[in-house]
């Protein structure tokens, strides 16, 4: 009875593909491969903060993943569902497959901006940052909250330039282009 419906929310559009080819960067054949699968392993086309989570930590047995997986899930779920649609997770995924690569363009940088910009306000300010700052280096471990702290505020004593509080998208991707150190704590691998 909820399966008819439930099935057509999960069958991708032509439109949604076109789209998800311009965000990620994958091919059509790439999309529809990774639908097949992500459908396999979650039948009702979404993952829960859980499942999320404990996929992260198969991708990181190291550290701790949790953090930045809640962290990941909150900037993903764009519609706030408290699930991830398999459009928010392939573009998250890819984000994360396409930040590990040497080609930084502006717009990825930009994308990246949007992604960590949690409430929508057209800047990030020290608390957004510090969230996943702290997050990524409990994904490393070897980090203290105190290391966490540093690296934000050099990055805001470097790159705010007009000494808001916070930094616009001008400023962020100024940062990201400028400091590889910033750029891969922000980018993770």
């Amino acid at each position: 009875m909820g399966n008819r419906n439930g099935k057509k929310n999960i069958e991708l559009k032509e439109k949604e593909i076109v789209l998800l080819m311009q965000k990620t960067g994958l091919s059509r054949q790439e999309i529809l491969d990774w639908h097949a699968q992500f459908l396999k392993d979650y039948p009702d086309g979404s993952i829960d903060l859980n499942e999320f989570t404990t996929l992260y930590k198969k991708f990181y047995n190291f550290g701790n993943p949790e953090k930045y997986a809640k962290f990941a899930f909150k900037a993903f779920d764009d519609d706030k569902s408290g699930k991830i649609t398999f459009s928010e997770f392939l573009i998250a995924t890819a984000f994360s497959l396409n930040s590990s690569r040497d080609d930084d363009t502006q717009q990825s940088l930009e994308f990246a901006f949007d992604i960590y910009d949690i409430d929508d306000n057209g800047k990030v300010d020290k608390k957004e940052v510090l969230t996943l700052i702290t997050a990524v280096y409990e994904l490393e471990n070897g980090y203290s909250s105190a290391d966490a702290q540093n690296t934000v505020d050099e990055l805001f004593r470097y790159y705010d330039t007009d000494n808001s509080g916070y930094l616009n998208k001008k400023e962020f991707v100024t940062a990201l282009l400028n400091d590889s150190y910033i750029r891969n704590a922000l980018l993770v691998n």
